[in-house]
């Protein structure tokens, strides 16, 4: 039950922090991705290195890695729309 509590506090947490404040967006999306695999090794090695007792260990920087990537994604798409909906507008003024 605990381990359920704690994962639902990251994943609001998570999502609070990262929609307001620009943390880590000049990471590419792939470096994002390579970190969020390293921090999720760690977690599972840490897990093991425990006695695999924890399971929160291993649940909570998988879905702080989470929440971040699909923010960041999430920025990325955002700009590209906006980039082509203004290069949009102007293919539509110069015509």
């Amino acid at each position: 039950m605990i381990d359920i509590i704690l994962a639902t506090i990251a994943f609001v947490a998570s999502l609070i922090v990262f929609n307001k404040k620009s943390i880590g967006t000049s990471l590419s999306i792939w470096k994002a991705i390579g970190l969020a695999i390293l921090i999720i090794l760690g977690s599972v090695i840490l897990y093991g290195l425990t006695g695999a007792r924890f399971v929160s260990i291993v649940f909570v920087p998988t879905i702080i890695c989470s929440v971040y990537v699909s923010t960041l994604y999430r920025e990325i798409l955002t700009k590209i729309h906006e980039r082509q909906k203004e290069l949009y507008s102007k293919r539509e003024v110069q015509s």
